[in-house]
């Protein structure tokens, strides 16, 4: 699926791991009471940057804002079941060791070529890194008490595994799918659609004189993608909006589309490498299925964990 530029590196990593920023500096609203906790507006509009960027990108118009209701709906649920989950923590007085901490917030410093860069994406995103490594911080608290819940006692068996690959056989049939680049112009009041078409065109015809695709996506794009030179990653067919899907499934392998216009302005794009539909062999899918129920059984047990927090703990809606 489509990569993000190093802007939202930090929100992405964070939000992917449960891990949430504060931003009451900005938005103060408090939108849910969960005990001793609380859920800010600032703190929900935060997690969905990321994903309002890429859906932007995905959709439009009323499925866009379907999408972002649907996002906004599990994200605030994820919060309040972080909420809990923190609550619990604390009330069996868990901690956690500094090295755990220095551990993630070097994982998040490795995705940048250096420090500074760190640093500016910190200020870029309004985020103060003592704050970060208090969120850490309650991520690796929450992780020690589901450990010591759930995770130890959650076991997988080889029969297990082998009765899920054989009853879910259409689950390891991989879709036929594309490694995509794109270059978007964005049709703006600086930009009118007169002078967006203009530079696409020169673009395109840079690009069939043998330019590189990715220098100019990082120069030119004003898609989410332009930092990692155009690359979408691997897309398979639906994840995009129809024309587009039509449109990049019916070229080969290293060949480049026309320009393509959308709502959002006029599109090149470029298929990479292209991969057929197959079958995983048995062999092939056994650490996936493993993941899969280990996966599903803790989920189960979590959310029964959790229905039973919410018996005795004080959530309310403001």
């Amino acid at each position: 699926m489509p990569r993000y530029g190093r802007l939202s590196l930090i929100l992405i990593l964070v939000y992917s791991s449960l891990v949430f920023f504060s931003y009451a500096e900005v938005v103060g609203k408090i939108l849910v009471i969960v005990n001793d906790e609380i859920i800010t507006q600032g703190e929900v509009d935060r997690i969905l940057i990321p994903i309002y960027r890429q859906y932007k990108e995905l959709y439009t118009d009323q499925e866009l804002a379907r999408k972002l209701d649907e996002a906004r709906r599990n994200v605030l649920q994820k919060l309040i079941q972080d909420k809990l989950l923190l609550t619990e923590a604390k009330r069996r007085k868990i901690e956690a060791e500094d090295k755990a901490v220095e551990r993630r917030i070097e994982e998040v410093r490795r995705r940048f070529p250096n420090e500074e860069e760190f640093k500016k994406a910190l200020e870029r995103e309004n985020v103060v890194l003592s704050e970060l490594e208090k969120r850490f911080k309650e991520r690796v608290i929450i992780d020690k008490l589901i450990d010591m819940e759930i995770r130890r006692r959650v076991s997988i068996s080889p029969s297990e595994i082998m009765g899920y690959y054989e009853s879910h056989k259409d689950e390891f049939e991989e879709a036929e799918k594309i490694r995509l680049r794109s270059i978007l112009i964005k049709i703006s009041e600086e930009r009118p659609p007169r002078e967006a078409l203009e530079l696409a065109k020169r673009i395109l015809a840079r690009l069939e004189e043998g330019a590189n695709f990715g220098l100019l996506a990082e120069k030119y794009s004003d898609g989410p993608y332009a930092e990692s030179a155009g690359d979408m990653g691997w897309v398979k067919p639906g994840e995009l909006m129809a024309r587009i899907n039509d449109l990049i499934f019916t070229l080969e392998e290293n060949q480049m589309s026309n320009i393509l216009k959308t709502n959002l302005g006029f599109h090149i794009f470029k298929v990479e490498e292209k991969m057929p539909l197959r079958s995983k062999k048995f062999h092939e899918a056994t650490d996936e299925i493993e993941q899969i129920l280990f996966s599903n059984k803790i989920e189960e047990h979590l959310g029964q964990w959790i229905e039973n927090l919410k018996k005795d703990a004080y959530i309310a809606f403001r």
